[in-house]
């Protein structure tokens, strides 16, 4: 491949608190800028259709005399409101809940931590209020020089808030815990009735389970023998399969303790 047909994105080894250490590719400021692009059209699309409705509403209301003049600062007031909810909360409340935008998701991406994690809210508001600072002295112009600058591609935002957009591959952006061969009555008996995982094991669980096919046999199973001990002794469960057990495991959590069979496992 020639060097110009190089994508601007590149990898990352991360190495998580329980020393697992996981590649991610990090998204260059081409893809970025078009996810961005994304969210300003949906968002401001957003913005322009609740203007039109209030304009009609003022405008429907101008029969009534002396209460138009009150009604249209009412009207200006709530547009200047969802123009703010657009600019400053709009970003920061898709990455606090989803850790993604609309136009991330269309594009592929996820912000996480520089440690590989999920972003919490203190992240997501971070990144986002120095957005601003990104845009001195107009357009992107202190972003783009702060990506270009750092190897992980981070905006001034990134880096003040501890985060990086990465590249979510596309043979993992469902079934996280995708069972294979499905799970055995055998199995789902000895499962916990209930399971539930803190935030932290949770993170890096599913880290794991993202990765786990694309890694050799090996690997996967050292990596799951890391994390398997005090998961296993906690639920008192465990298989000879390391990586299995962990994915019924997780599974389970994700049915909230129901006796039926794991949603990745069931037959399609």
């Amino acid at each position: 491949m020639a060097v110009d047909d190089v994508p601007l994105d590149t990898d990352v080894a991360i190495e998580t608190p329980e020393h697992i250490v996981f590649r991610h590719r990090v998204a260059g400021p081409a893809r970025r800028a078009l996810a961005h692009l994304l969210d300003l059209l949906i968002c401001y699309g957003i913005v322009f259709v609740i203007a039109i409705v209030v304009i009609l509403a003022i405008a429907g209301a101008a029969g009534f005399g002396d209460t138009v003049e009150e009604t249209a600062g009412i009207g200006v007031g709530f547009i200047l409101i969802v123009l703010f909810c657009a600019q400053w909360i709009y970003f920061a409340a898709w990455e606090a809940i989803k850790g993604r935008t609309p136009g991330k998701m269309a594009a592929g991406l996820r912000v996480v931590t520089t440690t590989g994690r999920p972003i919490g809210t203190s992240h997501a508001i971070l990144r986002n209020l120095l957005r601003a600072a990104d845009m001195l002295p107009f357009g992107y112009v202190a972003g783009l020089v702060s990506m270009t600058i750092s190897r992980r591609f981070q905006r001034i935002g990134d880096l003040v808030a501890g985060t990086i957009v990465i590249v979510v591959p596309r043979n993992v952006r469902s079934g996280v815990a995708r069972i294979w061969p499905p799970a055995q009555p055998a199995e789902l008996a000895a499962l916990p009735g209930e399971v539930a995982f803190t935030a932290d094991e949770r993170a890096a669980l599913e880290l794991f389970l993202r990765r786990r096919g694309t890694l050799g046999p090996a690997r996967e199973d050292e990596l799951a023998q890391m994390i398997i001990g005090p998961i296993s002794r906690r639920f008192g469960f465990r298989l000879p399969d390391a990586s299995r057990t962990l994915a019924l495991l997780y599974d389970r959590a994700l049915t909230d303790g129901r006796d039926e069979a794991p949603p990745s496992s069931r037959a399609r």
